[in-house]
């Protein structure tokens, strides 16, 4: 009864967005076919496969490390406004937003950020891009958004995007938001585990949401000329990432 509810959902959920597309004859059904397809297979990978429940189990841990070094520094700020004496002050409702969620925000923007600095999101665009540029038939930048919002959200998509903004078209923009809205945000994530929810089933609705918010984007805008842009935002990061390796060089 639940997988019949389950597909019923999914074709009310696309035959919405086949209604609501704003060019029904640019839709790919190869695009199509290959999101729903990874969709089934990253769910029966990460939660019945061994090999893959393993690396959801370690993939946990990855995400508990990072979310526990954003912890320590809420704690060195607010003290006991986020340890343990919340909760028992308040009866197990001391958890609270503004100093457990959005510092942690703001730690993980400062992280992409370094991250973009040395070089390694460059990299991540070149492996991850080409793997779901040619799995699902789009854009470097687009699998390159999709895939980083396994851990993070909607709140952190601009600082993903801001080096490429200037040269991203209107339907690529909308992949972002798309695939932004579909998954689990990481600081959001830490919270829900806290609640209760099991971290293998957050961490495998985030994977799934890669496809499923590529899938939504073509069916509601995919763009005619695709290949373009994707090939100068690439060629421009690189030029990035040498003009700040000559800065870092000319400095030392």
């Amino acid at each position: 009864m639940d997988i019949m509810r389950s597909v019923v959902g999914m074709v009310v959920l696309l035959a919405i967005a086949f209604l609501l597309s704003v060019n029904k004859k640019s839709i790919s059904l190869r695009t199509v076919g290959a999101a729903l397809l990874l969709q089934i297979a990253i769910g029966g990978i990460m939660l019945y496969f061994p090999p893959g429940k393993w690396a959801v189990e370690q993939a946990a841990l990855g995400v508990h490390k990072v979310m526990s070094y954003s912890d320590a520094g809420s704690a060195f700020i607010f003290g006991s406004l986020v340890g343990p004496k919340m909760d028992v002050l308040f009866d197990g409702a001391g958890f609270i937003f503004a100093f457990r969620v959005l510092p942690a925000i703001i730690f993980v923007t400062a992280l992409i950020s370094l991250l973009y600095y040395i070089g390694v999101m460059g990299l991540l665009i070149r492996i991850l891009g080409s793997i779901f540029q040619k799995a699902l038939n789009i854009s470097k930048i687009e699998s390159f958004v999709a895939v980083t919002t396994i851990f993070l959200g909607q709140n952190e998509i601009p600082a993903i995007v801001k080096p490429f903004i200037d040269r991203m078209n209107r339907n690529e923009l909308f992949t972002a938001i798309c695939s932004g809205m579909a998954s689990i945000a990481g600081s959001m994530m830490i919270g829900y585990a806290g609640m209760g929810v099991p971290i293998d089933y957050l961490l495998a609705a985030s994977l799934m949401a890669i496809p499923g918010g590529i899938l939504l984007h073509v069916f509601l805008a995919r763009p005619p000329s695709l290949r373009r842009s994707h090939l100068k935002i690439c060629r421009s990061a690189k030029r990035r990432q040498k003009a700040l390796s000559k800065r870092r060089r000319a400095v030392r």
